[in-house]
C-alpha cells in the first residue's frame, strides 16, 4: 500500500503507512498521551460523514430499488420519443412489459456481476468496469427474453436511450458514493499486541477491511515497550483509550482475546461506549467486517455460540433439491462444450480427455472426483502436488480452460450422484488433508457438509497453493458453516458466475 500523507493539529504532515497512520510529532514527543482533542469538523464534512455512513450500510435492496427506478425512467423517456412517437404501437411491448423485463435483467446481471457488494462502492474502477459489464448483459437478456419468450419486438433506439441514461446516471450516484465512502471510513483503533497490528495490517493490504482507516495500536502486553519505534505504535497505555479516540476520530476499538479477559477492561471499555465508538474483541470483528473466523483463536467453547445448521434435515433436503436442480440445468446448457473441449484435449497431446483423482467428501469419505484434464500426462507421478494459479504442467489447452473454470463441468456429475453440492468448502485429496489436519487446528470441521464445486473461500480468496493459503481459506470456511443458509448460497452462486464471465471474456 502506498505511503500518504495526512496533516496533524498543527497543519503539519505526518505519515500513513501501509494503513496504519503515524501519531502527529507532539504527541510522539510528548512523554504521555494528554492532548487536546481533536479539531472540529465544518458542517461540509459532518454532512459528507453521515451521507458517507448511511452509504456504506445501504442494505443491497435499497440500491436495487435505485437503480430499477432509473431504469424506469429511461425506459419510459426512450418509449415517448422512440415508440410512442414513431411505431405503431401493437409491434412493440408494452411499456410496463418492457420496464418489467428490463428490471428483472438488471437485477440479475447486477448480482452475477457484483454490482450490489459492498466492495463495489469502494473504487471507480471497478464500478465502471461491473456496470458496463451489467448493462451489457442486460441489453442481450432483455432482448433475447422479449424475442424468444414474449414473440414481440424491442425497439433498439429505446434500448440505447433506457441502457445509456441509466449508465450514465447509475455510475454517478455510484461515484459520487464512492467519494463520501472514502471521506469517511470508520477508524480503526486496536489494544493488543504488535502481531494483532501486523495481522490487522495484512488484511488491510488483501483488501478485506477497506471499510476501515487503521489508526494503529495500543501496546497492552505485558512486556516491557523497547525503546525503539515501532510503525504504528501509539503512546500510551489501554487507560488512555478515551483520548486517543478523539485525537484520531476512533470509531471502533478492537481489543485482542488475551487482553479482554483482564478484569478491569470494563475501565477502558466504558468511556470508549460514552463517547460513541463500537467496541469488539478480534473474533467478532474479523467475522463482520473481513466475513472470516479467525482459526487461531477459535477454542471448543466457540463451537457452543457457533449454532451449526448442518444437522438440520430440512435445509439438508433443501440444498440437495437445489443441487439436482442447479446441476441437471448447467448440464444441460453447457452440453454443446462438452464435445468441442474433449477435441481440443485429445489434439493438443492425445492423452486422456478426463482426470480423475481421490478426494475427501462429508464425514472423512473419499470419492473420485472428475476434471477435464488440464495437465500434461503423468504430471504427478503418484504424487500429491499443490496446484498454483500458473502451473508450469499445464498444456495450452488447459491454460483456457482453467482461466475460464470450464474443467469443472465434469463435477457437475459428482453432484448429481451426491458426492459433492454446488456450494460448500472445495474438496482436498486425502494427503494433503492428512498434511494439514496435523498443521491447522478444526480443519477437519470442513467435512461435516459436502464439499462444493464453488464456495465461500473461492470467492473471497485467491488461489491457494501453500499452508498458509489453506489456514487463510479454512477461516473464510469456518464462517460459511456457521452462517449457511440459501440466501448465502445464492449470492456465492451469483458472484461465481460473474467470475466465470469475466474469466471467459
Amino acid at each position: 500500500m502506498p505511503t500518504q500523507v495526512a496533516l496533524g493539529s498543527d497543519g503539519g504532515a505526518y505519515a500513513q503507512i501501509e494503513g496504519a497512520v503515524q501519531p502527529p510529532p507532539e504527541i510522539q514527543a510528548a512523554p504521555g498521551v494528554h492532548a487536546a482533542p481533536r479539531p472540529r469538523r465544518g458542517p461540509m464534512s459532518d454532512a459528507v460523514r453521515v451521507v458517507g455512513r448511511l452509504l456504506v450500510n445501504l442494505p443491497r435492496l435499497a440500491w436495487m430499488i435505485v437503480d430499477v427506478v432509473l431504469l424506469a425512467v429511461g425506459v419510459r423517456i426512450g418509449y415517448r420519443w422512440f415508440v410512442e412517437e414513431t411505431l405503431p404501437l401493437d409491434l412493440h411491448v408494452s411499456y410496463w412489459a418492457a420496464t418489467g423485463v428490463f428490471a428483472a435483467a438488471l437485477l440479475v446481471s447486477g448480482l452475477i456481476f457484483g454490482l450490489y457488494e459492498r466492495e463495489t462502492m469502494l473504487g471507480r474502477s471497478r464500478i465502471l468496469t461491473r456496470m458496463l459489464l451489467t448493462t451489457g448483459l442486460v441489453c442481450v437478456l432483455a432482448h433475447a427474453l422479449v424475442y424468444a419468450v414474449m414473440y414481440a419486438w424491442l425497439s433498439r433506439r429505446m434500448t440505447v436511450c433506457a441502457i445509456g441514461s441509466y449508465l450514465v446516471f447509475g455510475t454517478a450516484i455510484r461515484t459520487l458514493a464512492c467519494w463520501a465512502v472514502h471521506r469517511t471510513k470508520r477508524g480503526l483503533l486496536l489494544v493488543g499486541t504488535k502481531d494483532m497490528f501486523e495481522s490487522v495490517q495484512r488484511s488491510f493490504r488483501e483488501g478485506s477491511l477497506s471499510d476501515f482507516r487503521l489508526v494503529g495500536y495500543v501496546d497492552a502486553s505485558d512486556e516491557p515497550q523497547s525503546c525503539d519505534v515501532t510503525p504504528g505504535l501509539l503512546p500510551g497505555e489501554p487507560a488512555d483509550l478515551p483520548v486517543l479516540c478523539r485525537r484520531y476520530a476512533v470509531d471502533d476499538v478492537v481489543i485482542s482475546t488475551r487482553v479482554a479477559r483482564r478484569p478491569n477492561v470494563m475501565n477502558w471499555i466504558l468511556p470508549c461506549l460514552r463517547m460513541g465508538c463500537r467496541v469488539t474483541n478480534e473474533e467478532v470483528y474479523y467475522e463482520k467486517a473481513a466475513g472470516q473466523i479467525l482459526v487461531d483463536r477459535v477454542t471448543p467453547n466457540w463451537f457452543l455460540f457457533a449454532d451449526f445448521q448442518s444437522h438440520c434435515e430440512d435445509r439438508a433436503t433443501l440444498k440437495r433439491l437445489c443441487d439436482v436442480a442447479v446441476a441437471a440445468i448447467v448440464f444441460a446448457v453447457s452440453l454443446p462444450l462438452w464435445p468441442l473441449i474433449a477435441l481440443c484435449i485429445k489434439l493438443a497431446d492425445g492423452g486422456p480427455v478426463f482426470y480423475s483423482q481421490d478426494r475427501v467428501g462429508q464425514n472423512g469419505r473419499v470419492f473420485c472426483l472428475y476434471k477435464f484434464r488440464t495437465m500434461v500426462v503423468g504430471a504427478e507421478n503418484g504424487q500429491s502436488v499443490w496446484a498454483s494459479p500458473r502451473d508450469p504442467r499445464r498444456t495450452l489447452v488447459g491454460r483456457i480452460l482453467r482461466k475460464a473454470r470450464l474443467d469443472e463441468l465434469p463435477q457437475l456429475y459428482n453432484i448429481l450422484i451426491g458426492d459433492m453440492s454446488v456450494v460448500g468448502p472445495r474438496p482436498e485429496r486425502p494427503s494433503i488433508v492428512l498434511e494439514l489436519s496435523k498443521t491447522l487446528p478444526y480443519y477437519e470441521l470442513r467435512h461435516v457438509v459436502k464439499p462444493g464445486l464453488t464456495g465461500w473461500a473461492q470467492i473471497s480468496y485467491h488461489y491457494g497453493s501453500s499452508i498458509e493459503d489453506a489456514r487463510r481459506k479454512l477461516q473464510f470456511d469456518l464462517y460459511y458453516l456457521k452462517h449457511m443458509s440459501v440466501e448465502l448460497d445464492v449470492v456465492i452462486l451469483f458472484r461465481t458466475l460473474g467470475t466465470f464471465l469475466r474469466g471467459a471474456c
